[in-house]
């Protein structure tokens, strides 16, 4: 039931409402800004990669990867969310909570280089080890960036942190194709994030220019430590059944066809990525503003859902139908298994790209305890449907993903509504426009592809962006408009001087 605060009356104070639209508005430039560019550099140096090295090198780095990735979620344990979410935190709980990060860092880098040799041998890959010792650096990096990043997040200083995020995309990209053009392999996807990581870690320390106390105190923390734990659980159970996948593909089909589907995920991602990121992280801290007037918070909620579809499903939608041109071009003829996996993941991705912005509403109004036990109840689910796919090969675990991701949706979204009071109805009401806009866009494409059937595939595929995001503005101007007038609005809103 809605919080009983939420039907008192509730006085606006207009200079706040001004100033929490233009900083909604300033969060979604920079951070917006940020992610395109982010998203060019990763799909140049993806296709770059995809040309230099082999699937099976990218599947070797995907059996690490996850291994480096529950590391990772363990070393930061959701303390930076909690320091955005907190009322007031000083300086004796932010240096507290650094030295406690990087000392949990620092114990699983030991315990990481200690077992290197075991997830070598749980793959059959003794070649693994040395990948994993040298990767586990990377907890200690984003323990020394999680205050700092938090404390500019809390500020909402979007811009350093689209500067520093971006910097780190560019620098570890070069690093990684530099390497794979003199026949590195899969150390040059090993520099990556390494390069990445340390060069974001810099950026964000000369933008806050914040040093910890030589001081701890347990007390202090504890608060933050309550929130962050309740956090860290949902987002460990989250990585697991958002990862699984990888371990049973390598474990079980090898690096081979782990490497071709991990692409097909990366893919599949980059709306969660590049678009949903972006509401999500800007989102966040306008709610935690606005929970105490819910009305307002489900109306900010709901317009960042249908810019995230305005964006998204046309995407996921053109994927599906360009899939293997889309293959070919980009990837070339080793690549093509993909081409059944983009279409069947292309449903996936358009679904979880709204699916996704639940995660803000458990943690804006602080209930990190339910969103944990909600994923203790879809985590289970999601395995066990692509351990059955596993027998079909990588196609099957595909499926398996995408029939139990949307079986459980209606139910992860009723409890978080329910929360803020929010109908299901009034969440697929926005989706509608944006969704017949898609449809009629893949109609044409459908309708136009024996035409082009003699082209050149990369003729035919810049002649079938071209249409379908004409097909897109049309339809959407026609069934749509008022969601376009809104984000033109935004966009004058941009540039009008404060």
């Amino acid at each position: 039931m809605p919080d009983k605060r939420s039907q008192q009356t509730v006085v606006a104070d207009p200079s706040k409402e001004r100033s929490l639209g233009a900083s909604a508005v300033r969060g979604v430039a920079w951070t917006g800004g940020g992610q395109i560019a982010r998203q060019l550099v990763q799909v140049g140096t993806l296709l770059v990669l995809g040309r230099l090295l082999a699937p099976g090198e990218f599947g070797l780095i995907g059996m690490a990867m996850f291994f480096i990735g529950v590391g990772q979620l363990v070393a930061d344990f959701g303390i930076g969310s909690a320091i955005v979410q907190s009322k007031s935190p000083d300086a004796v709980e932010l240096s507290s909570c650094f030295w406690l990060n990087l000392a949990v860092a620092f114990a699983l880098c030991l315990l990481f280089l200690a077992c290197a040799p075991l997830i070598g041998r749980f793959y059959a890959r003794p070649d693994l080890a040395p990948v994993v010792a040298a990767l586990s650096i990377t907890m200690l990096l984003n323990a020394l960036q999680t205050v700092p990043g938090a404390l500019l997040y809390r500020a909402m200083r979007f811009g350093d942190l689209t500067v520093s995020q971006l910097a780190g995309s560019v620098l570890g990209s070069l690093a990684a194709i530099g390497l794979a053009f003199f026949g590195a392999g899969v150390w040059a996807l090993v520099a990556q994030p390494l390069v990445g990581t340390l060069t974001t870690l810099l950026g964000y320390q000369v933008a806050n220019r914040w040093t910890p106390r030589l001081v701890f105190s347990w007390t202090r923390v504890a608060a933050l430590a309550r929130f962050s734990g309740a956090l860290f659980g949902t987002k460990l159970l989250d990585y697991a059944h958002r990862s699984a996948d990888s371990v049973l593909v390598g474990r079980v089909l090898g690096a081979q066809s782990l490497g071709i589907y991990a692409i097909a995920v990366q893919i599949m991602l980059y709306p969660l990525q590049q678009v949903s990121a972006v509401f999500v992280r800007v989102l966040f801290p306008i709610l935690v503003q606005l929970r105490e007037d819910l009305p307002r918070l489900r109306a900010m909620y709901l317009r960042a859902v249908a810019s995230i579809a305005l964006l998204t499903f046309p995407l996921m939608g053109g994927l599906f139908v360009l899939a293997n041109d889309f293959v070919l071009v980009v990837f070339g003829q080793p690549w093509m298994e993909m081409v059944p996996l983009l279409k069947v993941l292309a449903w996936v991705g358009m679904m979880q790209s709204v699916a996704t912005t639940t995660g803000t509403i458990y943690m804006s109004t602080g209930n990190a305890a339910l969103a944990l036990r909600v994923t203790m109840v879809t985590t289970p689910v999601v395995i066990i449907g692509m351990a059955v796919g596993l027998y079909w090969g990588i196609l099957g675990v595909a499926v398996g993903y995408a029939i139990a991701t949307f079986s459980l949706f209606h139910y992860t979204a009723k409890v978080a509504f329910r929360l803020i009071g929010l109908e299901l109805s009034a969440f697929f009401a926005v989706l509608i426009g944006p969704s017949v806009s898609t449809a009629i866009m893949m109609g044409a494409l459908l309708l136009v592809e024996p035409w082009g059937a003699a082209w050149t595939a990369h003729l035919r595929l810049l002649a079938s962006v071209v249409l379908g995001a004409a097909a897109y503005l049309a339809a959407s101007l026609a069934v749509n408009r008022a969601q376009l007038v809104e984000t033109y609005s935004t966009v004058r809103t941009l540039w009008r001087p404060s």
